[in-house]
């Protein structure tokens, strides 16, 4: 039984694990992760507290805010219950959508026509980086969050804390032991 939370855009989105299934809570179009991330998380969480086994987070990238609110909380969590937190990159939890493609973007819009990005040639995935949507232009984009104003033309992702937390099941011996005070959020700035 573990937690899963996934914060780093708009959506506000805890889950459960139990038993091999998820009960999600989220919520969308918010900029209020701190009202709903500890909602969520009490009404998942209140029977069965001391059964979780760790806290999958998405450390992003992504809002700056989102990010901050969940890490914090998840290791205020972690830390009270005595229990590791398991990071996930959120292009990680976007390539369980994309298929059958080669050469492709994932991103997160960030602001004014800046994305979040990472670029997938096969079997190599390039650093993340803010940089200008335009330079994205040449292969199709996974991603999420892109305005219709920009008119950007892209395959929508929805994050959620689900994702996050099946990626998290094959990386809980790598984080068992890992200081949670290490685990940081993605932050990424505008590249020059």
């Amino acid at each position: 039984m573990f937690l899963s939370i996934n914060t780093a855009t708009d959506i506000c989105s805890v889950s459960l694990y139990n038993e091999n299934k998820f009960t999600t809570l989220s919520e969308k179009n918010t900029k209020e992760h701190s009202k709903y991330l500890p909602l969520f998380t009490k009404e998942l969480i209140t029977n069965c507290k001391n059964k979780l086994k760790y806290i999958a987070l998405c450390i992003g990238p992504g809002s700056f805010t989102g990010l901050k609110i969940g890490s914090s909380f998840a290791k205020g969590l972690a830390n009270s219950l005595n229990i590791p937190i398991i990071p996930i990159n959120i292009f990680d939890s976007f390539r369980l959508e994309v298929k059958n493609i080669n050469k492709y973007y994932l991103a997160v819009y960030s602001h004014q026509d800046y994305a979040f990005s990472c670029f997938n040639n096969k079997a190599n995935i390039s650093e993340s980086h803010c940089n200008k949507i335009e330079f994205m232009n040449e292969y199709p984009i996974f991603g999420y969050g892109f305005p219709k104003r920009l008119k950007v033309v892209y395959n929508e992702i929805i994050p959620c804390s689900e994702k996050i937390g099946i990626l998290s099941l094959d990386k809980i011996r790598d984080y068992n032991s890992i200081d949670i005070n290490n685990i940081n959020p993605i932050y990424l700035y505008i590249e020059k």
